[in-house]
């Protein structure tokens, strides 16, 4: 169980596009991604705030994933649900102000820890490097209509970390994740997505009944 969480915890907020049978590629030709070249780092998410609710498959079973965040990305809570062995999971993952806190919501307690400079299973899509380009080996796919919204299509083929996949991305959140690491399969598809939505601050707070270890 320890391991399963530990999975849905690496592959949260990786962040845009699923539903319509419909989906089409625009352009199926492979490309190179061009880093970005600004000096000042560009904000996380090219909105505001957002939720997006998923259908996730890891090990053969489905569970109940939500992300939030306001602010561009400086506010960001993954939230997972599910039941297993009739015993019910309910965990979340809040960043901010530099740190994660990885809370139980059933046990009511957590820890804090700082947020690593560079995370490859968070992928930053809107301020990609050369380094973590050529790492991955990120390639641009086309473009994809997803819920309604325009979305690149993404490839990666990270050796190093054993993982493969694809991606649908719309201003840097990640609506579909289809990952393959040897044995580990976990595929994320959006079933929601609301755009630029007022969100009360409360939601990124901790409870104040909560035990949190550093």
């Amino acid at each position: 169980m320890r391991n399963l969480l530990l999975i849905l915890f690496v592959f949260t907020t990786i962040v845009s596009c699923k539903n319509a049978p419909s989906t089409k590629d625009a352009n199926t030709d492979s490309k190179e991604i061009n880093p970005t070249n600004t000096i000042v780092k560009k904000e996380r998410y090219g909105i505001k705030s957002g939720i997006v609710e998923y259908n996730t498959q890891v090990m053969g079973m489905d569970v109940k994933q939500t992300m939030t965040f306001d602010n561009y990305g400086k506010l960001d809570i993954q939230e997972v649900e599910m039941e297993m062995m009739g015993t019910k999971i309910h965990t979340v993952t809040l960043t901010r102000d530099g740190y994660i806190y990885n809370l139980d919501m059933v046990k009511k307690t957590g820890t804090k820890s700082i947020v690593p400079s560079m995370n490859n299973a968070n992928i930053d899509f809107e301020n990609l490097t050369e380094e973590l380009i050529t790492e991955m080996d990120l390639k641009k796919l086309g473009t994809v209509e997803f819920l309604g919204k325009t979305c690149e299509k993404m490839s990666i083929d990270y050796k190093k970390g054993g993982m493969k996949g694809t991606y649908l991305v719309y201003k840097g959140v990640a609506l579909m994740v289809d990952t393959d690491m040897g044995s580990m399969k976990m595929k994320l598809v959006a079933e929601k997505f609301i755009e630029n939505p007022e969100i009360p601050a409360s939601k990124f707070e901790i409870p104040s009944d909560f035990t949190i270890t550093e």
